[in-house]
């Protein structure tokens, strides 16, 4: 008897479920000045569309968002303001992760880190560093890579992933991958997680 093949069933992408945007970001500055946010830094996110204030099950949350190429927002990840939520919403794409784009011109400079709040601090904390910076949402490289494909004029590194096990882990294995891909033999790759705890 002969066997007969079944066309596979494509999965069909999950659509982007944004929470509900509010017209005033109160909580939200509230939430990130108490993290050590300053005004201006919060201002640059939400005029550039990166971040805004929504709400999730009745509850005010930060959402963080990344967009393709095009302007599409394509991966958006909330963050509780009175909780300890954390969570990227529902079709989120994890290859166009947050992104915080140089001040000014280009750069081949990239920092990535965890979380998007992590970012902001790396603002506050290197105010005269001047390059990309993104979130991983974890110790994934799903991002990193995607982002590098995206901007092959890279050239330099800093892994600054969480002072803990799996922050020491993760930026090892993404230097190892890197390093064993020929694409990005280019990018010199520094590890540098935050000197005080995570």
């Amino acid at each position: 008897t002969q066997l007969i093949k079944r066309p596979q069933k494509h999965r069909k992408k999950k659509p982007l479920m944004l929470p509900l945007r509010m017209k005033y970001p109160t909580h939200l500055l509230a939430y990130l000045q108490s993290r050590g946010i300053r005004p201006d830094i919060i201002k640059r996110c939400l005029d550039s569309g990166v971040l805004y204030e929504g709400r999730y099950n009745g509850e005010a949350v930060c959402v963080f968002t990344g967009s393709d190429d095009t302007g599409v927002v394509r991966f958006a990840c909330m963050r509780g303001i009175g909780s300890d939520l954390k969570r990227d919403c529902s079709g989120s794409d994890k290859r166009f992760n947050f992104h915080l784009l140089p001040k000014q011109g280009t750069s081949g400079a990239l920092a990535a880190f965890e979380a998007p709040i992590d970012a902001l601090s790396h603002v506050i904390l290197q105010p005269d560093w001047e390059g990309h910076r993104l979130s991983l949402s974890g110790t994934s490289d799903v991002a990193l890579i995607a982002f590098l494909e995206r901007n092959p004029h890279i050239n330099t590194l800093s892994l600054c992933l969480d002072n803990d096990d799996a922050g020491r882990t993760g930026s090892e294995k993404i230097e190892g991958g890197l390093a064993r891909d020929p694409r990005f033999s280019h990018i010199k790759v520094s590890v540098d997680p935050p000197a005080d705890g995570e």
